[in-house]
């Protein structure tokens, strides 16, 4: 018996297959061929004729104030929500690993959040953090003003990470939990005979050989920061107070389409584009070397 899919019509597949390949060019190739084409050009912002301009857009994004700003905004961001969330994710994996009463379904609830959007995620933190009728809101009772994230930057950008790294945490679980039950059952054995406790077998067993995953987990997470969080920054913090929470993706957006500087925003979205190869590049060959040093040794 054949396992191989087979098809009467030799273009059956590539019809069934062409409503996503429409969708994945429309939506995904042709806006990054554009923003390409832009980002070397000067674009009027309603239209009409283009001018080639060579790489000043790059030069006039990489000299302007607010772009740095709003990279060293980013840098923050991401690093602290995805350290952040690669934190909590590994203590409650290690937590679910000791199979206490309840873990199947703790470790169901813990997935569940992945299913909220970012946008949806967002208008759900602005209501927690209201400094009014929110669980926060007790805080100013205790001394006014103290909690005010719509006028405090550093407390915007705090709840920001927070919110982000709840919303990354259930892909982190799923991935570290799956890594921890790759390390042989043997070696956790002999150690708890020689006396380990669950956190010696943590720190000295299941950590070391996990690295590799966990190194995965925190360029994804890195990754997704960079490229999927215009939704939660939009509801939660729309960029404020003042440019306190404008990261990289809202940027782009503010640019080019609230102050139509088309060509402005596509260079900004090549550079991004450029940050996300970087880093998928140096995952990938770190990766591979660690394999073939593995192999080496074997």
């Amino acid at each position: 018996m054949s396992h191989n899919a087979q098809f009467s019509q030799r273009f059956l597949p590539l019809f069934l297959a062409l409503p996503q390949l429409l969708a994945v060019l429309l939506f995904f190739y042709w806006p990054t061929v554009q923003a390409f084409w832009w980002s070397f050009h000067y674009v009027q912002p309603f239209g009409g004729s283009e001018i080639f301009a060579g790489l000043a857009n790059y030069v006039r994004v990489l000299h302007d104030p607010s772009v740095l700003s709003s990279l060293g905004t980013t840098l923050v961001f991401s690093l602290c929500s995805t350290l952040l969330a690669l934190s909590l994710a590994l203590a409650l994996a290690a937590c679910l690993q000791l199979k206490v009463r309840g873990y199947k379904i703790f470790g169901n609830v813990l997935i569940w959040p992945y299913a909220v959007s970012g946008a949806t995620l967002g208008i759900i933190f602005q209501v927690l953090a209201n400094p009014i009728f929110g669980p926060l809101a007790w805080i100013n009772h205790l001394v006014p003003e103290a909690w005010a994230p719509s006028a405090k930057g550093w407390q915007a950008m705090t709840l920001l990470v927070f919110a982000y790294a709840w919303c990354q945490l259930p892909f982190n679980i799923v991935m570290i939990v799956a890594s921890l039950q790759s390390v042989p059952e043997d070696c956790l054995a002999a150690a708890a005979l020689d006396g380990a406790t669950p956190w010696q077998r943590l720190r000295d067993i299941q950590l070391p050989m996990v690295a590799p995953y966990l190194f995965f987990v925190f360029v994804v997470g890195l990754l997704d920061s960079l490229s999927n969080s215009f939704g939660l920054v939009d509801r939660l913090t729309h960029g404020g107070p003042g440019n306190a929470t404008e990261i990289l993706a809202f940027k782009i957006y503010q640019d080019g389409f609230v102050g139509i500087d088309l060509a402005g925003s596509s260079t900004l979205s090549v550079l991004m584009l450029v940050v996300v190869v970087v880093l998928s590049v140096t995952q990938y060959r770190y990766l591979s070397w660690r394999n073939r040093r593995r192999e080496h040794h074997g």
